[in-house]
This record gives structure tokens, C-alpha cells and sequence, in this order.
């Protein structure tokens, strides 16, 4: 088998053995209770202020931050979301992620009180067309299937934030967020596989790698 032959071999290999853990990972995630999900994201939603809080303390001026609204069983954002407009007005820039005009993810400017669409997958974004850079970006919070201590991630398998994150020149700090029942021992992963620096549950916040 020459080099090409093997690292096709070895994609596919990965290719399969993601597909079987994220079925099993997505079964594992639609089981939990309601009530345990409205719970368990209210403390991971905490945890995640506080990590939020500490990276904040070593920018000047405005923080910019991503955070992806939840879908269907995934872990509840929206606390987060609204923890971060408490008080006076923060000096942060919430982007939200949008995909209903581009294969990749474009992310755009909201407030608390500017309306939300819902994307061609029912996930709600922002109206607005206007967008920023993820050059831009001091924070990505991210969704994920699984995660695993050394922050591999495995996503849905549609690349999008495969493709946000492997974009040149990105300095944010990348962080996921999910229910402890999520994270496993190992993930498979590929060299254009971004891992993410931080992962936030009901149990805390700790550091990947």
C-alpha cells in the first residue's frame, strides 16, 4: 500500500468510526430527562460565565464573542446569552453563527432585542445581514456531539465549524460546551481537526490538551 493508498484507508477509517459514535452520542444526549437537561445546561451555563469572565480580564477594550444557539437536545445557551447583558451595559460584541446565505458559517451582530430567523436547519440566527470577521473573534463557543479531555471534537459532520475554525490568522480562545454524558475517553480524530482549548459542563470548566 503505497502513502496515498494508506491515508485514504486511514480517512475512511476515522470517517466510519465518527459516524458510529456520534449515533451513539446523539441517543445518548436525547435520552437524558428534560428536567435534567434544563438543569444540568443552568450550571454548565454558570461555569461558562465565570471561564468567560477570566478571559475577559486579559482584553482591553471591547470582547468579542461567539456563541452557538442551541438545538433540539443540545445544552442550553441561552442563559449564557443572557447572563452576558446583565447589569450595565457590557463592553462585549455577541456574534451569532448564520448559514441561511452560505455554506460556511457567517457570524452576525446581536442584541437582545433584534429579531431572530430561523436558518434552513430551524436553528434561530440574527436577521441582520451585516457580519464580522472571525479574525475578529476573542471567543468561540462552540456545539459538539462529543467531546474528549484532550478537545478533540466531534460535530455533526457537515464541516461548519471545522471550516470557521480552521480559518488563517483566527486568535480566539476556542471553547465547547455540553453535558457531561458527552465527553468520552477518545474521540477519532484527523489532522484538519481542530481542537478546542477549554470545555465547559455542569461539572466546571477545564483546560484541554
Amino acid at each position: 500500500m503505497n502513502p496515498e493508498e494508506f491515508q485514504h484507508s486511514e480517512d475512511s477509517r476515522i470517517i466510519r468510526e465518527k459516524k458510529e459514535m456520534r449515533r451513539e452520542l446523539v441517543s445518548r444526549r436525547d435520552a437524558l430527562p428534560r428536567e435534567v437537561r434544563r438543569r444540568n445546561s443552568l450550571l454548565a451555563s454558570h461555569h461558562a460565565l465565570s471561564l468567560i469572565n477570566q478571559l475577559r480580564k486579559d482584553k482591553e477594550g471591547l470582547f468579542v464573542l461567539t456563541i452557538f444557539l442551541s438545538f433540539g437536545s443540545e445544552i442550553d445557551t441561552r442563559p449564557v446569552i443572557a447572563g452576558l447583558f446583565k447589569g450595565p451595559e457590557p463592553n462585549i460584541l455577541l456574534l451569532l453563527p448564520s448559514i441561511r446565505d452560505s455554506r460556511d458559517i457567517v457570524l452576525r451582530p446581536w442584541k437582545k432585542e433584534d429579531p431572530l430567523v430561523p436558518s434552513p436547519f430551524g436553528i434561530l440566527e440574527p436577521e441582520t445581514k451585516h457580519s464580522f470577521s472571525p479574525q475578529d473573534v476573542d471567543l468561540f463557543i462552540v456545539p459538539g456531539v462529543g467531546f474528549d479531555p484532550a478537545g478533540h471534537r466531534l460535530g455533526y459532520g457537515k464541516g461548519y465549524y471545522d471550516r470557521l475554525l480552521s480559518r488563517r490568522n483566527l486568535r480566539g480562545t476556542r471553547v465547547g460546551m455540553a453535558f457531561e454524558e458527552q465527553v468520552v475517553p477518545s474521540i477519532p480524530f484527523a489532522q484538519k481537526d481542530v481542537p478546542i482549548h477549554y470545555l465547559v459542563t455542569e461539572n466546571g470548566w477545564r483546560s484541554c490538551g
